[in-house]
């Protein structure tokens, strides 16, 4: 029987999904599974993979998930979904603390948004496409795409992701190089370098591991220099006893009283035998109320002095890959620099970059034939190259969060307008929430913020869901063997 048969009367509801990575895959997955009425749902995205994005098109075996398979559920209501589905469809093994693939994780949220949209056949359009502009046009919104298409619907979620970096201060460096890379995941970072003897990779983070490791799967043999103001590289995961939560409404509300808060911490759980890990891993569930309790002077001061610590500690990486990375750094295969970059030189064949050392103050140069940027993604909606987001603050529709890390936004993720008021059609989730969220580019807070988001959706609307989230089929769909 048609699911629409009986309540034709309903009218239907279109929704768009301005981005096809695991934000966009998993919103639409989810209305799909919770929607009662009619509906229609169109992912727009510019790449053909469904919910793969940056992170999981990788097919490199080594590109580890940087979180154990137990909490990258992608559904918030069904936190065992993972581990059911893989050792259904990729090792009956796979535990709590394994750390999965990311290809497979990619083939993961590829299987669960095929088995939704199957549960709903023709409710889902995905559309190659790229959108360049929003406009409000009654109570609809029209969308413009690239293809000179347009795109009519009720509501238009943002689920853009971390965008590209932009480029470091690099003094001297021409507009045009064969030797700088602005983008770790471009198809030509990594062409010919098997036949290099040095490559520099600026900034620490973890796109610097995951270059490493790109780097040494493509047989390249030399030197990888990371340079970044601080020379910190990501920790990586150890077992550890769990630490009692310790924030409450009554901890400070300042940065400072917060890291001698942790610290304190760390040291009593030093004297009881636990690692530190676990004391960051105890203020996991209260990071978004944490960040929300500090006035915004508090918040630069975070960002200003505490941040880079704060990172390497909290997104810590697969344990294989830290001792790889250990082993490379003990035998200078790696080599991290810490120092602020002031010039970039090209000569005939190398590529020479200055840096003021940050321990001694002194000018060091380092020689090497080409630079891959590493840094991490841009923030600050002002200086992106994006027409969407060009033509969304030129309308007013949105504006930037009062720290630059995103997009103004209220509670249940509708876009806040030029002159502050809450949009009643444009949405966002993800990492554009930064500013009001901090902690908003991983799996379980993302999985949180799409449930809520569908919530939301559905009381606006009128529904209360369809309880298809129940449905235990979804579990263990299988996708066709290639892992």
């Amino acid at each position: 029987m048609d699911r629409n048969q009986g309540i034709t009367a309903v009218e239907k509801s279109t929704l768009a999904i301005i981005g096809g990575g695991f934000t966009g895959a998993t919103l639409a997955a989810q209305l799909l599974r919770h929607w009662a009425n009619p509906l229609s749902i169109v992912v727009i995205e510019g790449g053909p993979a469904r919910g793969r994005g940056v992170a999981y098109s990788t097919m490199q075996g080594w590109h580890l998930l940087n979180v154990p398979a137990g909490d990258m559920s992608a559904l918030a209501d069904d936190r065992g979904h993972l581990l059911r589905w893989a050792q259904a469809n990729f090792d009956s093994r796979v535990g709590p603390e394994s750390f999965l693939p990311r290809r497979v994780y990619g083939q993961y949220i590829e299987s669960l948004l095929q088995k939704a949209s199957d549960s709903r056949p023709s409710e889902l359009e995905w559309k190659c496409d790229q959108a360049v502009s929003v406009l409000r046009s009654g109570n609809k919104a029209e969308i413009g795409l690239l293809s000179g298409n347009t795109i009519t619907a009720d509501k238009v979620i943002l689920a853009l992701g971390n965008f590209p970096p932009s480029d470091p201060p690099l003094s001297g460096k021409p507009p045009s190089s064969p030797r700088y890379f602005p983008f770790a995941w471009s198809a030509a970072a990594l062409e010919g370098v098997e036949s290099e003897n040095n490559i520099l990779l600026i900034g620490s983070g973890l796109t610097s591991v995951d270059l490493a490791v790109a780097l040494r799967a493509r047989e390249f043999r030399g030197t990888i220099h990371i340079l970044s103001r601080r020379g910190l590289l990501p920790h990586k995961h150890a077992a550890a006893k769990k630490w009692p939560a310790f924030w409450s409404e009554k901890s400070p509300r300042t940065a400072l009283g917060l890291m001698r808060l942790v610290r304190n911490q760390v040291e009593d759980a030093d004297q009881h035998g636990c690692d530190w890990r676990a004391v960051i891993d105890s203020l996991r569930p209260f990071t978004q109320q944490i960040w929300r309790s500090l006035p915004n002077h508090e918040r630069r001061r975070f960002l200003r002095h505490a941040r880079p610590f704060w990172e390497v500690h909290r997104h810590r990486i697969a344990p294989e890959i830290g001792g790889l990375i250990g082993y490379q750094l003990v035998n200078h295969h790696i080599q991290a620099h810490a120092g602020r970059l002031n010039s970039y030189r090209e000569q005939k064949d190398v590529v020479e970059i200055g840096y003021r050392d940050r321990k001694t103050g002194k000018d060091k140069s380092l020689r090497v034939d080409r630079v891959i940027n590493c840094t991490g993604p841009e923030t600050d909606c002002r200086r992106l190259d994006n027409p969407l987001l060009t033509s969304l603050q030129e309308q007013k529709l949105v504006r930037p969060d009062p720290l630059f890390l995103g997009l103004d936004v209220s509670d249940d993720g509708a876009l806040i307008d030029a002159h502050g008021v809450p949009s009643d059609f444009l949405y966002t989730v993800g990492p554009p929430r930064k500013g009001s969220l901090w902690e908003t580019t991983a799996v379980p807070e993302i999985r949180e913020e799409v449930l809520e988001l569908v919530k939301h959706l559905l009381r606006t609307s009128g529904q209360r869901g369809s309880g298809e989230a129940k449905s235990a089929n979804l579990a263990t769909s299988p996708i066709p063997q290639e892992v």
